[in-house]
């Protein structure tokens, strides 16, 4: 089965789904610190930060591996997990420009950014939400 999006969607600016205000970290943190900061936050993504740049990026799936692993949790400082290069668009670059480099990439988070300072997270799982909530965006073929 493919999906097929409509149009007037693939067109939409990241701005309109784009996650404000994402978690964000310092490379420099230890990891149990913002585990600690972020419990009962709704977040799958922390955008981390060094030198006051965004850099990368940790997901609640590294975190989990972390705590199944990590024999002193206490020493792994938020650099240890981070995923880089931190991916980017633009917020008015198309959702569908910003679907094809999730697809290029492998990856299921982009950050957003205007005038180079990161203003959001667009993500995969949110733009499925949206288009399940809007389903005349979305068209299902079968093969």
């Amino acid at each position: 089965m493919s999906t097929v999006l409509d149009a007037e969607f693939c067109e939409l600016p990241c701005r309109v789904l784009m996650m404000k205000a994402p978690p964000t970290a310092d490379a420099e943190e230890r990891l149990v610190d913002v585990t600690s900061r972020l419990l009962g936050v709704d977040f799958k993504a922390v955008i981390v930060y060094d030198d006051d740049e965004p850099a990368g990026l940790i997901t609640l799936k590294d975190i989990m591996k972390w705590l199944v692993e990590a024999e002193d949790k206490n020493t792994i400082q938020v650099k240890e997990l981070i995923s880089v290069p931190l991916i980017t668009v633009d917020i008015e670059t198309p959702l569908l420009k910003a679907l094809d480099l999730m697809r290029k990439f492998e990856i299921r988070y982009l950050a957003a950014i205007e005038n180079k300072v990161v203003k959001g997270l667009i993500t995969e799982k949110g733009i499925k939400e949206f288009c399940e909530l809007y389903p005349h965006y979305l068209r299902t073929y079968l093969d």
